[in-house]
């Protein structure tokens, strides 16, 4: 098949796990023999790499707080529509390959769905739900909304977009994007998957000595649940000293979070490193440096490459079930989950892998095997494969 990717970013130019398993499934298909062109915006400068044209615009560059201007997205939308048009009529792709749209506009997807091609999404978060129309309202600001939403300006929002052929990362994804008006009710589910062989696992976890040290690597924001995992290393240091076990934070956010996390972190006196945002490439050594992965979310998760790729490593994970996670973890079997929010039952957790080295060396294998079996990319890249080649 030709293919025609169309993403908002793409490597180097990354926000995180999105963007990097894009390419990872680009450089796959075309190593299944399939001519894979990537269409994408000019964040981070034009590049040359082959292959690759940085064309489209951004609504708001992402290194600005995003902006709700009806003139600049129409503008947007525009250049984008002309820009993916021109591009389909040159490259006569087989197939147009639609990933993330955030900041982008509607406007590619637009122009690929008029030029008559089969187009395929793949729907990885719920930053869609941010184009749905306005609803209607007796409110003069409301109703103008509408009335610009479903008549004038129709072709800025989701109406503009029928989603034939559309794939989401876990069912929990596709309700969500569902109940917020995203209409993909006949969306395929496919789970993500991470190139296995990247992350050895270390498997020989036997008895501490020294500090349990616990692993958060993400983004740093509220509903992240960070503060959380401090939380419960303070209650953990307070029953069994500050000695007991260490925290590493690696990933950035809002200025203000982080310093709430650092004056956590301070307050309960358990030795804390705030790395910052590492290469992804480096992950796979912190995870194996580590005995306990953490994923303390609070809110619905999409899915969850971070605790694939820890279990790849033979690293326990403790983490809430909230969205796409509850659908590949399972309690005391391949990891230990607890309730979102409730430092207590984290520390708890906590102490279960401090007092049982068999249980984190039992978990590290099981968590290895699932992704083995159920997660690796070339499994997700055969997926998605099979599912462009039914696109109508």
């Amino acid at each position: 098949m030709k293919i025609l990717v169309v993403s908002n970013l793409y490597p180097p130019h990354v926000l995180g796990g999105y963007e990097i398993l894009c390419g990872q499934v680009v450089d796959r298909l075309r190593g299944r023999g399939h001519e894979v062109s990537v269409l994408t915006s000019d964040h981070g400068g034009s590049g040359d790499d082959p292959g690759v044209e940085r064309t489209l615009a951004l609504e708001t560059p992402f290194d600005r707080p995003a902006e709700r201007s009806r003139g600049r997205r129409r503008d947007v939308t525009r250049h984008n529509a002309a820009v993916t048009g021109e591009a389909i009529g040159r490259l006569d792709p087989d197939r147009v390959f639609v990933w993330s749209q955030l900041r982008l506009s509607l406007g590619a997807a637009a122009a690929a769905e008029a030029s008559g091609r089969p187009v395929a999404y793949t729907l990885n978060d719920e930053h869609l739900a941010g184009y749905a129309p306005a609803t209607l309202g007796l409110r003069p600001r409301r109703l103008a909304g509408w009335l610009l939403d479903h008549v004038a300006q129709r072709g800025l929002t989701l109406a503009s977009l029928r989603f034939r052929n559309a794939t989401c990362i876990s069912a929990a994804l596709k309700r969500n994007l569902v109940s917020r008006g995203v209409p993909v009710q006949g969306a395929r589910v496919i789970h993500q998957g991470i190139p296995v062989e990247r992350f050895a696992a270390r498997l020989d976890r036997g008895p501490t000595h020294g500090p349990l040290r616990l692993l958060y690597a993400g983004q740093l924001h509220d509903y992240k649940g960070v503060h959380t995992l401090l939380e419960a290393a303070e209650l953990v240091a307070g029953r069994r000293g500050t000695d007991a076990l260490s925290v590493t934070v690696v990933g950035d956010g809002p200025e203000a979070y982080v310093e709430r996390l650092r004056r956590l972190a301070a307050r309960s006196g358990v030795p804390s490193a705030f790395l910052g945002r590492r290469p992804h490439d480096e992950l796979a050594e912190l995870y194996r440096g580590h005995d306990v992965f953490v994923f303390p979310s609070i809110w619905e998760e999409p899915f969850g490459l971070t605790h694939l790729e820890a279990m790849a490593c033979g690293t326990p994970v403790i983490s809430t079930i909230r969205g796409g996670p509850g659908e590949f973890l399972e309690h005391c079997s391949n990891a230990l989950v607890f309730d979102a929010g409730d430092a207590g039952d984290l520390a708890s957790r906590i102490e279960a892998l401090l007092d049982r080295p068999e249980l984190r060396a039992r978990l590290g294998r099981a968590g290895r095997a699932t992704v083995e079996r159920r997660f690796s990319l070339e499994r997700y890249v055969g997926d998605l494969e099979r599912f462009l080649e039914e696109a109508a």
